[in-house]
């Protein structure tokens, strides 16, 4: 095609410089008419652009200096109209600059490339923390707090990176901004800052799941006390889903796990326990070794544990002592054993299991006039629901009649 004065081209250009014109004059007083006209106008020239083979140089300086100016007038187009919009129902393509103005600030937009990059990072980060969560949650069921954990996180997560990384999102985060009044060249550092806000409550989030298996863990000793085991063991799993390192948790299963007869699987739980340093725990693993007739090793955990013992807790401390006692008298150490029962008892003096091992020590070194008010004692105290009590209860009563009948 031949490049005259009526050509295509020149109409298209003469068109969009009389838009211009009319846009420049009523900059004060745009309306979305005179705006459209221009990038339609623009569109016109586009179109032209790609019909010819050559476009002199004199037509382009024009093309370019006309360009120049719709860019000047970028920032009164954009205050007066949302190109975000209007592209939602054009959809031009990206290579039509024209439908995407906005008033660029260098000094904002120069680490662009860099808030993309943080934004994509925290929203990775995001993500990661948010399947780490739910995998928590997902016991044997996750209930309704754990439900609403799940489906609460996921969901915002989901709305964050598919307003980020989509194109659709990004439309609909860019119309929202526009209509809020923030300026394009901010857009970047919202969507770190929104992307960046997601994250810190997500490690909030994380980092009160501690909190929240106490609440199991205690629900777990509520439903144990009322006899719902299968309840109180699914709190207890559930609260070590979400803190693992939960001490008494351990403790609290181990406990169920005896009373269910699972001795092995008790050990473990007291055993993890033992490694968060629960008192408690070492006396329970110990007593097991004891009936393991692991000795040696239920003197050396409890005797490991025994000077760290606080001195306000008497009952932990007469437990030990009484462990103690019963494996240095397995051990056949009868005076070590004597006297560790003798402390025990010192610290409590109504609590059978002592008396009830005390006077089997005294017997092994032939004091059996001594034992027998020990054994009555034994027998006085002691609690057939406890197993190892009900076994010495037995053993107290042939001894007084023995006693009786002699």
């Amino acid at each position: 095609m031949n490049d005259t004065s009526t050509s295509p081209l020149d109409a298209a250009l003469n068109r969009y410089r009389e838009t211009l014109t009319v846009l420049d004059k009523a900059a004060e007083t745009l309306t979305s008419k005179t705006i459209i006209s221009v990038l339609i106008a623009r569109d016109a020239v586009q179109q032209a652009l790609t019909e010819v083979s050559h476009v002199p140089e004199d037509k382009l300086i024009t093309l370019i200096q006309l360009d120049n100016c719709l860019k000047d007038l970028a920032g009164s187009i954009t205050q007066t109209v949302s190109l975000v919009d209007w592209r939602a129902s054009f959809n031009p393509p990206e290579a039509h600059w024209w439908w995407f103005l906005e008033v660029p600030d260098p000094r904002l937009t120069h680490f662009d490339w860099l808030w993309n990059a943080l934004t994509v990072s925290s929203l990775t980060a995001s993500l990661s923390l948010v399947v780490d969560i739910s995998s928590r949650f997902w016991t044997t069921s996750p209930g309704v707090l754990g439900s609403l954990a799940i489906i609460s996180q996921s969901t915002l997560t989901l709305f964050t990176v598919g307003g980020v990384l989509t194109k659709a999102g990004r439309t609909g985060i860019e119309r929202v901004l526009w209509q809020l009044g923030i300026r394009k060249y901010f857009w970047q550092g919202v969507k770190l800052g929104v992307s960046g806000c997601l994250l810190v409550g997500l490690v909030g989030f994380r980092a009160s799941l501690p909190q929240i298996s106490d609440f199991f863990n205690e629900r777990g000793l509520d439903n144990y006390i009322d006899g719902d085991w299968s309840s109180a063991m699914s709190d207890y799993e559930r609260a070590l889903k979400l803190d693992p390192d939960h001490e008494k948790a351990h403790y609290n299963l181990g406990h169920l796990y005896e009373d269910l007869q699972e001795f092995d699987k008790a050990k473990k739980q007291y055993r993890l326990a033992v490694q968060g340093h629960l008192d408690a725990a070492y006396n329970e693993l110990g007593r097991l070794y004891i009936r393991d007739r692991k000795y040696a090793e239920a003197v050396s955990l409890l005797l490991s544990r025994l000077n760290y013992l606080p001195e306000d807790s008497p009952e932990v401390r007469y437990a030990f002592l009484k462990n103690l006692g019963w494996a240095r008298f397995k051990q056949k150490r009868y005076a070590e054993a004597e006297t560790h029962l003798r402390d025990a008892i010192e610290l409590n003096q109504t609590s059978a299991s002592a008396h009830c091992l005390l006077a089997q020590v005294l017997e092994k070194q032939d004091a059996k006039k001594s034992a027998l008010p020990v054994w009555e004692t034994c027998l006085g105290y002691a609690d057939g629901r406890n197993p190892d009590e009900d076994a010495w209860i037995n053993l107290a009563r042939q001894r007084i009649d023995n006693q009786e009948k002699n």
